[in-house]
């Protein structure tokens, strides 16, 4: 796509910021008149034969490619993306973190922004480009995201967008060497790995009645192997937590594959519901199939005129299960942007990454050699690990007697001194947000998560929500004909231009943390606490416990991960500021959980409803 900012764009052109914003609100308010030629992409989605750890199985390929081609876009494009449905199965493309603002219909969720797209059939996505930062375009058409339908979005700023890389150094030539490795990221994205295609896992769950939460392999942007690990380096990396569970399920180790048995994760999720665990293959939890696939290495290539003194990466999380530790061997990582928008710079050498989470980090590059990329499994259920490589060396360097890398993760997440570094989210403060958080709400949503009958079935609060709202024989889409104030446990409604909190309380335990996603909107992470919630709404709450709120500078983000509930209830409350009308999801990004029903339909701003096009209104 290169990397120079089209001058062709009028607003470009404007020297005063205040003109040059009314200039693209305007523009905003409009989608349906564009007065330039959008940025446009095809893509192209099949089923095939692919082995990105060594192993092959059949998988969605994207322009014949894993993971699909990057979305590279500048802020204030208007930018449409064509999909080619060439695969067996009926799909739909979601663009995890853009707000579609004015444009809901672009959103990508089957049931509720549009229908599905068969296939031999083609939809086109148009939307524009309000933001700037790192985001990534997925299937969300229950388990694809597992069979490899996702790729990157990098969005450039604006120009006079003030980044906070002045924080990071005060020095004229270091910032000069930060801005221009800013300015051209490399991508990284971090994804866990199945060898059986998502319809079967789907289809074994619900005949044995266990959720499957073992994978086969972490790969980096793409590329992996399968290390089956001896069983006394598994019983070696057992944290406590993971001993607690074989203790309650009355067993003394894991699998071979690294694994919590089945058996356990259904008496410890899920006690007295009768299982069958005869119909699940032994590869799935029990046994390891080592493979050797492709290496990814990250090389920082040597100029004759000058060295890079900096690396800029934009970690893409699209784990459909893991939260992992990152860090890269002998090597402090600056975070400067989380879920793509800037933050005050946290240094740091480890960084906690979950499902769907996106972080700019620029790493100095001051000792030349070859480092290892870690990232390693802290999800209970299983103990994994993998390694990419970051090399390079400066123009006085040899290539030789690098000296030995200084890990900051074990392999199972855990840090490897008492001195390492880890990103707090509870510190994270945004740098210049568009707006402050309100100190007050409109309105309370309590919300009960909760295992449903099975291992596999959750609840975001209280119900699951049917299968058939997010299928093809949802008819009508809730976009194109909304059902105002709907009384039941998986639709909210809310108005134009009020503040909504909402509570995920953890009333029944164990229950692990799920990383709740929210379309339309990021969110504001105000508060949170163990035990009950018995408070009518959060502004009585935050009076009467204001010690657990933060209404000054909360950490703001498109997801957040609600607190774990081990011996006792826990609550996290987020609160978002209603501004885009539309039909929006709210859920855990866990595909087994969004598969198993965990999800909200929030009916945004019902007040100021949009007016859908007749072109999505009448896809079929």
């Amino acid at each position: 796509m290169g990397g120079i900012l089209r001058s062709n764009r009028p607003w470009l052109l404007v020297a005063v910021t205040t003109l040059l914003s009314w200039t693209v609100a305007k523009k905003v308010e409009e989608p349906e008149s564009y007065a330039q030629p959008p940025r446009h992409f095809e893509l192209a989605l099949t089923w095939e034969q692919y082995a990105p750890d060594g192993r092959a199985r059949e998988m969605i390929l994207v322009n014949g490619q894993f993971p699909g081609p990057t979305l590279e876009i500048f802020q204030g494009d208007e930018v449409e993306v064509v999909v080619h449905n060439k695969m067996p199965f009926n799909t739909t493309v979601h663009f995890h973190g853009i707000e579609q603002h004015l444009t809901p219909w672009s959103d990508g969720t089957p049931g509720l922004s549009q229908r599905q797209i068969q296939p031999e059939r083609s939809f086109k996505y148009r939307w524009t480009a309000t933001q700037y930062g790192a985001y990534w375009y997925h299937a969300h058409q229950k388990g694809q995201l597992d069979d490899g339908l996702y790729g990157p979005i990098i969005i450039h700023p604006y120009e006079y967008i003030v980044s906070p890389f002045s924080l990071i150094s005060s020095d004229p030539k270091t910032l000069q060497d930060i801005e221009k490795a800013a300015k051209n990221p490399t991508t990284l994205v971090l994804s866990d790995f199945r060898h059986m295609p998502s319809y079967q896992i789907d289809a074994l769950e619900r005949a044995s009645n266990v959720e499957f939460t073992c994978y086969d392999s972490i790969l980096f942007n793409g590329k992996g192997s399968v290390d089956c690990w001896p069983p006394e380096k598994i019983a070696s990396l057992l944290t406590a937590q993971q001993k607690g569970f074989l203790k309650a399920a009355n067993l003394t180790s894991f699998t071979p594959k690294g694994c919590l048995p089945g058996g356990a994760i259904a008496s410890v999720l899920s006690p007295g519901v009768p299982v069958d665990l005869s119909v699940v293959p032994p590869e799935i939890f029990n046994v390891c199939i080592p493979s050797t696939g492709p290496k990814e290495v990250i090389t920082v290539t040597k100029k004759s005129h000058e060295s890079q003194k900096w690396l800029a990466l934009d970690l893409i999380a699209t784990f459909g299960l893991y939260t992992v530790s990152f860090s890269i061997d002998s090597h402090p990582l600056y975070i400067y942007g989380v879920d793509g928008e800037y933050i005050t710079p946290q240094l740091v050498d480890a960084i906690t990454v979950t499902n769907g989470d996106r972080f700019s980090v620029l790493i100095p590059l001051t000792t030349p050699g070859s480092f290892p990329i870690r990232a390693a499994s802290v999800s209970a259920p299983q103990l994994m690990a993998a390694t990419a490589t970051l090399s390079y060396q400066t123009l006085n360097s040899t290539g030789s007697a690098f000296p030995p890398t200084i890990p900051s993760i074990l392999d199972n997440g855990l840090p490897a001194s008492p001195s390492v570094r880890f990103f707090s989210q509870a510190t994270q403060k945004q740098f210049h947000p568009p707006e402050l958080v309100q100190p007050t709400s409109h309105e309370t949503f309590k919300l009960y998560m909760r295992i449903s009958g099975t291992s596999f079935g959750w609840a975001l609060n209280s119900s699951v929500l049917p299968a058939a709202v997010l299928d093809w024989a949802a008819d009508p889409v809730v976009l194109f004909s909304p059902t105002p104030y709907a009384s039941n446990n998986v639709t909210i409604t809310t108005l134009n231009d009020t503040w909504i909190d909402l509570v995920f309380i953890a009333a029944t335990f164990p229950m692990p943390p799920h990383p709740i996603h929210k379309h339309g909107a990021k969110m504001w992470l105000i508060g949170s606490g163990t035990g009950p919630f018995p408070w009518a709404t959060v502004d009585e709450a935050v009076r009467e416990v204001p010690d657990k709120f933060n209404l000054v500078d909360p950490p703001r983000r498109d997801g957040f991960v609600t607190v774990s509930a081990t011996t006792e209830p826990t609550w996290t409350v987020m609160r978002y500021h209603v501004t885009n009308p539309g039909a929006w999801l709210l859920h855990c990004h866990i595909q087994g959980h969004l598969s198993g029903g965990m999800s909200l339909v929030i009916q945004d701003g019902v007040d100021a409803w949009p007016v859908v096009p007749d072109e999505y209104l009448g896809y079929s």
